[in-house]
C-alpha cells in the first residue's frame, strides 16, 4: 500500500514538470529565433547594396606591385595613356561611352563615386587621405540615413552605367602622365582644381561633357558626416553625359 500510494502521487507531479519543461523549452527556442532574426536583420540594414548590371572597369584590379599594393581604384604606376587607350577599345568592344574618373587614391569624393555606381546603400566604408597628406589612410564607416528607401534608385542607377558605359580610372596623383589623358581628349580647360574630374569622350576619345558635382553631390559637415549623391540627379547627369559623347 504505501508503495502504490507514492506512485499515485508521484506520477501528476512528473507530468506537471514535464509540460513546464516542455513549455519553457518552446519560449526558449522562440527567443533565439527572434534574436536571430532581428541581429540578421540589423546587420543585413548595415551592408546593404543593391545588385545591378556588371560594370566594366578599367583597370579591373590595379598593380599589385605599384606602392606597396594599396591602391583599390588607380594603378599609380602604369602609363595612364595606355590605360586610356585599353579602356576606349573596351568600350567600343562592348558599344558603350568611355566613362574618364579622373582622380587619386586618397580622394574620398572618387571612392563615393565608385560605391555609388556599384549599387552601394546605407553604410559605407572608405580608406582615404587628402590632398596635403596624400599618403595617409583614414579609415571611416559612415551612414547615409536616407529619409525614404532608396534601393529602386541604387539599382536604376548601377544598372544604367552598367549597361551603357565603361568606367576608366586616370590617376591624377602619382603616375607620370595622368595630365596627359586630359590634354589628349581635349578635357583639361573644363577640369577644375578638385577631383574627382568625372567626364565621357565621344568615339575618337575627345572630351564631351563632364559631371557637375555641385549639382549632385550630398555632404552632411556635422559630427555625423557624410559624403554622397542624389542618385537620381547623378543619373540625369550622366545620361547628360552619355548623349553628349554619341552624337
Amino acid at each position: 500500500m504505501p508503495d502504490h500510494e507514492s506512485r499515485g502521487v508521484g506520477m501528476p507531479v512528473v507530468r506537471r514538470w514535464l509540460v513546464i519543461s516542455t513549455i519553457l523549452s518552446l519560449f526558449a527556442v522562440a527567443c533565439l529565433a527572434w534574436v536571430t532574426i532581428t541581429l540578421t536583420q540589423t546587420s543585413t540594414a548595415q551592408t546593404r547594396s543593391v545588385p545591378g548590371s556588371r560594370i566594366t572597369t578599367i583597370p579591373a584590379k590595379p598593380d599589385g606591385a605599384c606602392r606597396r599594393g594599396r591602391a583599390t581604384l588607380y594603378d599609380e604606376c602604369s602609363d595612364q595613356l595606355m590605360i586610356f587607350e585599353t579602356a576606349m577599345e573596351r568600350a567600343a568592344a562592348e558599344n558603350k561611352v568611355l566613362l574618364v574618373s579622373y582622380g587619386a587614391e586618397w580622394c574620398i569624393w572618387c571612392h563615393v563615386f565608385a560605391k555609388y555606381i556599384h549599387g552601394g546603400t546605407t553604410r559605407f566604408e572608405y580608406t582615404y587621405g587628402s590632398p596635403a597628406a596624400p599618403e595617409a589612410r583614414h579609415r571611416s564607416t559612415i551612414f547615409e540615413r536616407a529619409e525614404q528607401d532608396v534601393t529602386a534608385d541604387a539599382a536604376a542607377l548601377s544598372a544604367y552605367v552598367g549597361s551603357s558605359l565603361v568606367v576608366v580610372h586616370i590617376d591624377a596623383q602619382y603616375a607620370a602622365n595622368g595630365k596627359a589623358v586630359l590634354e589628349a581628349t581635349g578635357a583639361a580647360p573644363f577640369a577644375g582644381d578638385g577631383i574627382p574630374f568625372i567626364f565621357t569622350v565621344d568615339r575618337k576619345g575627345r572630351y564631351a561633357a563632364h559631371v557637375e558635382g555641385n549639382l549632385v553631390e550630398i555632404r552632411r559637415d556635422t559630427d555625423d558626416w557624410y559624403r554622397g549623391y542624389d542618385r537620381r540627379k547623378l543619373l540625369t547627369e550622366l545620361q547628360r553625359s552619355y548623349t553628349a559623347a554619341s552624337r
